[in-house]
């Protein structure tokens, strides 16, 4: 039953996330720099990336495999689903700033819905953030061991 219970609580963060970020598509009609539409912003692509890896970093903290082996697998999750984000630039489909809402909104409302209704405690050897500075924003990683 809690396989099940863990199924439905991931599956409607992701879902949540996906049709969150197509009602900002639609609300932003924002241009991409390929200019191949008005559905730039936020990057659908890193939301959902960001989405599974929040999921599968989340799950990660209810398996006991090692103080080293955990935030390793984790910090190679953060850095695919960076490496997403930066395709998606280097492809001139987003801006930098449309990667980074799609993975600031992904990972807040999987996060919320998870802890909300899975209750895990969260482990803090790996640390993702982004902070906004002046012209852009700082991307961080943090690993403690």
């Amino acid at each position: 039953m809690a396989k099940l219970k863990g199924l439905t609580v991931g599956l409607t963060a992701v879902l949540l996330t996906d049709g969150t970020t197509e009602l900002l598509k639609k609300a932003t009609d924002r241009t991409r720099p390929d200019g191949s539409d008005d559905e730039s912003f936020p990057s659908r692509h890193t939301s959902s990336a960001s989405a599974f890896t929040t999921l599968a970093n989340r799950n990660l903290d209810s398996i006991h495999m090692g103080p080293t082996l955990t935030p390793a697998i984790k910090a190679g999750n953060l850095v695919i689903a960076s490496g997403v984000a930066w395709a998606r630039v280097e492809a001139r489909r987003h801006y930098p700033s449309d990667v980074l809402a799609g993975a600031a909104l992904a990972h807040f409302l999987t996060a919320f819905i998870h802890d909300a209704f899975l209750n895990l405690s969260e482990d803090d050897d790996v640390d993702f953030t982004v902070l906004p500075v002046e012209g852009g924003a700082a991307v961080g990683l943090s690993l403690r061991f």
